[in-house]
Parts: structure tokens; sequence; C-alpha cells
């Protein structure tokens, strides 16, 4: 059951629970900047973790209609490029007649773009597009 289901939830175990999820969501943080150091190594790390999730996307789906959330993973990397990335101006047709967010970290861009539902798009140090969801 979803906390939030609990008929008997309080706010003091709501505020419990969302203690708790903030520290596991920093020790996950902390345990994928490990796997960086520079721009080289970052370019590394996204370039794999997105050729696996694209992997695995077409994977699932080939074999179903079920469409998957990207990985885990991929979602920590978000949660430290907005913590620790620098916001920027909207950098297109996009992004500027929507509401968005746009962060550079280690070179690459991270856009958001929030409508019926939000689109991450990722470009690389080159400005290609290299993966959206």
């Amino acid at each position: 059951m979803h906390i939030l289901e609990n008929p008997n939830l309080t706010l003091d175990n709501l505020l419990d629970y969302l203690v708790k999820r903030l520290k596991i969501d920093l020790k996950n943080m902390e345990r994928v900047r490990k796997f960086y150091k520079d721009e080289d190594s970052f370019d590394l790390l996204m370039n794999r973790l997105i050729d696996k999730d694209t992997k695995r996307f077409e994977k699932i789906l080939y074999n179903s209609y079920y469409i998957p959330n990207p990985w885990r993973v991929l979602y920590v990397v978000l949660d430290i490029v907005q913590n620790d990335g620098e916001e920027v101006l909207p950098f297109d047709t996009l992004t500027r007649n929507l509401p968005s967010r746009t962060i550079i970290y280690y070179g690459w861009t991270f856009s958001w773009v929030h409508g019926e539902f939000t689109l991450i798009s990722i470009f690389n140090r080159k400005d290609e597009l290299v993966y959206r969801f």
C-alpha cells in the first residue's frame, strides 16, 4: 500500500516517510557521483546509461505493449543535475513557449518541458539530442 492510501495517515507519519525518502535519495546521489570526476568520465557514464536504457526499452517494447519508465539510475542522475547544475534561460521555441526548466551540468544540457506530461530531453556536450522521454 502506498503511504497516501493509508486511512490512518497522520502528518507526522507523512513527514517521517518523506525524511526517510530524502535520506535514501541523497545516499543514491552520492553513490552515483562516485562514478565520475570530470567531463570525460561524466560523458562515459551518461553514454553508458543511455545505451543501457535504450536497449532495455527496445527489449520491453518488442515483447509487449507496456511502456516502461526510464531506469532508476537515470532518475538519480537527473536529481544530481537539478541539485548541482546551472539553470539557464530557455534555448528553443519549445522551452520558450511552455513552462520549462533547462540546466547545464558537466557541459550536458537537461531540459524539462511541462505540458499535459513532462518531456525530458538530454543533449550531449556537442548539443546533440541524445535521449528524450
